[in-house]
């Protein structure tokens, strides 16, 4: 597993800058239909003895007339070493779990090339290639699986006037055991500040899986806002 390094890495030497952005959103309806949704997430960056590592948690839950709907948890560890400037190593750990697509959990630990592609002052363009592994354990009814993968991915950031960012990224899973099991995921986002270190969020996330377990949907769609907190 990746992150346990990941974590050693972070707290082999002191923090030379550290970074925390969280967001939070609520919905509530009453009436007709009673629905909440609650989405929370997390990012925290830090630079310390030439490693960068960012670790990330969101939440999405839902309940529809008292009852569940949605439960999509996602967390992530991930270290990044730079070999020239704009080219770079990454060590990836990730944890999903979405009981609404079948999956009860998901590990995947990858490692790969990151390029900066553009690096101008407001738009920059990074890409990613590499592979991993995948454990995947679904909810009863279906099969775990193990297999092994490839990644690769885009992010695209302009800067909007002074403050305010638009953002789109992509990422290709292929299972490279099976060409079917292909997943792709894209979210489209902007962030417009409000006040110093505070900002509104909206989000548009696309998740595609090419071989969805039995009696799932192929395509997931997830529309989140609320607030961005930065310090």
């Amino acid at each position: 597993m990746l992150l346990p390094i990941l974590s050693l890495l972070a707290l082999a030497a002191p923090a030379d800058t550290i970074t925390f952005t969280g967001d939070l959103g609520f919905v509530n309806t009453s009436g007709n239909t009673e629905v909440t949704t609650v989405n929370v997430g997390n990012k925290l960056e830090l630079a310390a003895g030439g490693w960068g590592v960012v670790q990330t948690f969101g939440v999405i839950y839902g309940t529809t007339e008292g009852e569940t709907s949605t439960s999509l948890w996602r967390g992530s560890v991930r270290g990044d070493r730079a070999l020239a400037p704009r080219l770079g190593l990454f060590l990836l750990s990730e944890f999903e779990r979405n009981t609404f697509a079948g999956i009860s959990s998901r590990y995947a630990q990858s490692a790969g090339i990151a390029a900066k592609l553009i690096d101008a002052s407001r738009d920059k363009l990074n890409a990613e290639v590499g592979g991993g592994y995948v454990w995947q354990n679904a909810t009863p009814g279906s099969a775990d699986l193990t297999f092994a993968m490839a990644r690769g991915a885009l992010m695209y950031t302009r800067t909007l006037g002074e403050k305010a960012t638009f953002g789109q990224a992509v990422e290709f899973l292929p299972n490279l055991e099976n060409g079917t099991d292909l997943r792709i995921n894209s979210e489209t986002s902007l962030t417009a500040p409000i006040a110093a270190g505070i900002s509104m969020k909206a989000s548009y996330v696309i998740r595609y899986d090419g071989l969805p377990e039995p009696t799932f949907e192929k395509t997931d769609r997830i529309l989140t806002t609320g607030l961005q907190v930065t310090f």
